[in-house]
């Protein structure tokens, strides 16, 4: 099971941390406190080969196993072990008369979660959405272009245009805001001239612009875009990805941070980080 579950491959960050708009909540559920809630039906985002498992979490201590490809569609056996979620919900254990391993809990909620392990001194991390039914995400594969994608990014690609228009509530989306773990998530903030823009500073592997700034009432509605520098991440898909992203402040001073994929709209919370 080790091997299909856990192949070598990117991180799939881009959806990391997202729950849909149904079940969120400002809290995080936890494990420890009701390990129930990994119970159902859980398909993880498919890799750049095409895998794309799904796993099924049952309440008899049961784990199934579907193997799916994207890339090479065939009838694959179904895996069976069993499952033990540890007392402080952050690692699953697996067993089966084959092999025994850990899966570390690296962050959960309602309905999306990162599962993590150490393979030969690298960490693997894979993320996961819970769905109704056994079936893969593959859809969010066969979007993915990765040829014609695999190329430098250019200013026609994305033209960058990260100013605001004003809007009398601006002042409340102003500042750096991050996830529950405190990374930074989008920054928005006022230059010499004192207008308002977005912001993202680049790390070693990502660069980050926006456009098509404009307001829906008191949303704030635009386009996000990553690209790398890097070679060896031109076939990323985060990689020249384009997304449509929501922010609006919520009435207890954070903020609502919604973007979406096929169509499907993913929605979680930002806290403003102290400077």
């Amino acid at each position: 099971m080790l091997n299909k579950l856990l192949p070598s491959a990117f991180i799939a960050s881009v959806l990391i941390g997202c729950v849909s708009k149904e079940t969120m909540t400002n809290e995080s559920p936890s494990l420890a406190d009701d390990n129930t809630l990994l119970v159902g039906i859980w398909a993880m985002l498919p890799l750049r080969n095409g895998i794309a498992n799904v796993a099924e979490y049952r309440s008899d201590g049961k784990v199934l196993l579907y193997p799916f490809n994207c890339a090479k569609p065939s009838e694959m056996e179904i895996e069976t072990s069993d499952y033990v979620v540890a007392k402080d919900g952050h690692s699953i254990h697996i067993k089966s008369p084959m092999r025994e391993f850990d899966l570390k809990v690296m962050e959960f909620k309602n309905n999306a979660m990162r599962l993590g392990m150490s393979i030969s001194g690298s960490e693997l991390t894979f993320a996961y959405l819970k769905i109704d039914k056994v079936a893969p995400l593959c859809a969010l594969y066969t979007a993915l272009d990765l040829d014609a994608n695999a190329t430098p990014y250019q200013e026609s690609d994305f033209v960058p245009a990260p100013s605001i228009p004003a809007h009398e509530e601006i002042e409340r989306y102003i500042g750096d805001w991050g996830n529950d773990q405190n990374e930074l998530q989008i920054s928005l903030a006022r230059n010499a001239q004192g207008h308002v823009y977005l912001y993202m500073s680049s790390n070693e592997n990502w660069h980050y612009l926006y456009n098509d700034a404009h307001w829906i009432g008191d949303e704030l509605h635009f386009q996000s875009y990553a690209y790398s520098e890097n070679e060896k991440l031109f076939r990323h898909p985060y990689h020249k990805s384009r997304t449509a992203t929501i922010l609006r402040p919520t009435d207890d001073g954070k903020m609502k941070h919604s973007f979406f994929i096929r169509e499907r709209r993913f929605d979680y919370v930002l806290t403003r980080m102290k400077e």
